[in-house]
């Protein structure tokens, strides 16, 4: 399976927080693609789970499909209606912006307007507008006729491939995730597993880490990765700047399980995988703030992809770093079956 494809079109698809079923579909088929054994559930409030194997322990990577977007919140003419963001989004990311709506029955374009520089009174124009100042013309699909306050958007854009191996688009955040697990699954076929895998798809990180805290409580795993994206850019002083191409991000800190931190560093050490360190002091940030206190609690890690420019309609991602990310996963799956039946728990 090409990585770049699998990138391209799952970040194609449509899958603003509460649309995730829009992308289910394409990874149940990349899924069985890989293996006619995989077998795949709906759980929770429709968080798509997938199993593999049916020794111990069980491991489960986790890696939500939602992505950020807009809502109509007001209807303000025949042609004309008001926005609110869906998780974060900033609003100068939509100035201008051809904007993609799915409706009862159809999906509608429309353009997010704002006023001309030209006609802004001079204190205004260094001013960056707020979702106050903006509204979506429809009038190039005829009106808003057939619009309701409800109905949720995105930035219409298309995945390009870039130099180096690298590619743009929006919603690499966290189609990113999603295609690691898959791409984990495809790597975990040449190895001798004997435990249990178990990939969940979650719906509604964005907007409150929702769906991963309902799969845990039901998958139960003994073991919990979760992958998500990270800022691959110069950070502050006091933190190590973490780089496009360079490995996969490894989480330690109060949200990680010590030891499944060091059982990751260690693979990657053996497996000559570059890797880098992203510290949390509090939370990650990620579904592992959920996945960790469940139950009686999850021994969990977080392992991320580096990005720039998140949360804007071109993010960016080196396809390198996530068949690195892969790899690590399968074979941290690996290990922890083979040290689980040689009873060298984690």
């Amino acid at each position: 399976m090409d990585t770049s494809t699998l990138l391209k079109n799952l970040s194609n698809t449509f899958a603003v927080s509460s649309f995730e079923n829009c992308t289910f579909p394409l990874i149940e088929k990349e899924l069985k693609n890989i293996s006619p054994d995989v077998k795949s559930e709906k759980v929770g409030i429709g968080n798509l789970t997938a199993s593999y194997g049916n020794g111990n322990p069980k491991i489960a990577f986790f890696a939500h499909v939602d992505e950020i977007g807009i809502v109509i919140s007001k209807i303000i003419d025949e042609h004309f209606a008001r926005i609110s963001p869906v998780g974060g989004v900033d609003p100068r990311t939509l100035v201008g912006k051809r904007v993609l709506f799915k409706t009862n029955d159809l999906e509608k374009i429309g353009i997010v307007g704002f006023l001309a520089p030209h006609l802004q009174k001079k204190e205004d124009r260094e001013k960056s507008p707020s979702f106050d100042e903006l509204f979506v013309d429809f009038s190039i699909s005829e009106g808003t006729s057939d619009i309701n306050v409800g109905d949720m958007g995105v930035i219409q854009v298309q995945a390009v491939d870039l130099e180096n191996g690298k590619i743009s688009n929006k919603s690499l955040d966290n189609k990113v995730g999603a295609s690691v697990l898959i791409k984990s699954l495809e790597y975990l076929q040449n190895l001798k597993f004997e435990g249990q895998l178990i990939l969940s798809f979650n719906k509604g990180e964005e907007v409150g880490l929702v769906g991963a805290q309902g799969s845990t409580h039901h998958l139960k795993p003994d073991f919990a990765i979760v992958v998500d994206v990270t800022f691959g850019e110069k950070l502050p002083e006091n933190i190590e700047s973490i780089k496009l191409g360079e490995g996969p991000v490894i989480g330690v800190g109060t949200t990680v399980t010590r030891s499944v931190f060091e059982e990751l560093t260690k693979t990657a050490k053996n497996n000559n995988i570059k890797y880098q360190i992203e510290t949390f002091t509090r939370g990650s940030g990620t579904e592992a703030d959920v996945v960790q206190i469940s139950s009686t609690g999850i021994k969990t890690g977080v392992v991320s992809v580096p990005i720039l420019n998140m949360h804007s309609p071109n993010e960016v991602v080196d396809v390198k770093d996530v068949e690195e990310s892969a790899k690590l996963l399968s074979l941290f799956a690996l290990n922890t079956s083979l040290n689980w039946k040689g009873r060298r728990k984690l």
